[in-house]
């Protein structure tokens, strides 16, 4: 008997935890809920802008699925997230941000790739990354510059300073071909998107 009721009253003392560890984690999650959903509508403001920036405004922009099917079958690794339409101050479409995530070394890296009506690659920008410290993590500063201001074609990692066509090629990351190939098949499906999809304006 005095088992039993033991076993009753640590059953109810686990079940008073466990409800009061789900109220307060359901009130953190409420709390914090506005905070972060800001936090990422800034990072995606900044990443928008940095391979804009000649835009004013971003507006959704429709997705057609069937050719962003497509665009990450050529692409595996590679999801597109969303497309904004980049406007000037009287709401002329400049081109396109395409957002996309693509699966690098460690987790899943997720960036803009800025896209002019002309087809030239303004740039990409890194909204998130978790690669590894000292390589994969080096994107943001061996990565992004060379996209800039590049034709919108498909482009291709080299390694080991075997770089002979800046236009189409992309020096890798020294020990993180995996990232740089990660981020520049995520262009290339931007690029495939951009050409199937939304080249002219269609």
């Amino acid at each position: 008997m005095n088992d039993t009721k033991s076993m009753i009253k640590n059953a109810l003392i686990l079940f008073a935890i466990t409800l009061v560890a789900g109220v307060l984690l359901g009130l953190v999650y409420q709390v914090t809920k506005e905070p972060i959903a800001y936090q990422e509508k800034l990072a995606q403001d900044k990443a928008n802008q940095s391979v804009f920036a000649s835009a004013q405004t971003f507006e959704d922009g429709t997705i057609d699925e069937s050719k962003v099917t497509e665009a990450i079958a050529a692409h595996p690794g590679v999801t597109i997230e969303s497309v904004k339409n980049a406007l000037d101050a009287s709401g002329n479409l400049l081109g396109y941000v395409i957002q996309v995530k693509s699966k690098g070394y460690g987790d899943f890296i997720q960036y803009t790739v800025g896209i002019t009506n002309d087809g030239n690659v303004n740039g990409i920008s890194i909204i998130k990354i978790a690669e590894t410290p000292g390589l994969g993590m080096n994107a943001e500063k061996v990565l992004v510059p060379q996209f800039v201001d590049k034709v919108a074609s498909l482009f291709e990692v080299v390694k080991n300073g075997q770089l002979s066509d800046a236009s189409s090629q992309i020096e890798a990351i020294s020990g993180a071909t995996i990232t740089s190939r990660a981020v520049t098949e995520g262009v290339n499906a931007a690029v495939t998107y951009f050409d199937n999809a939304l080249k002219g304006g269609q």
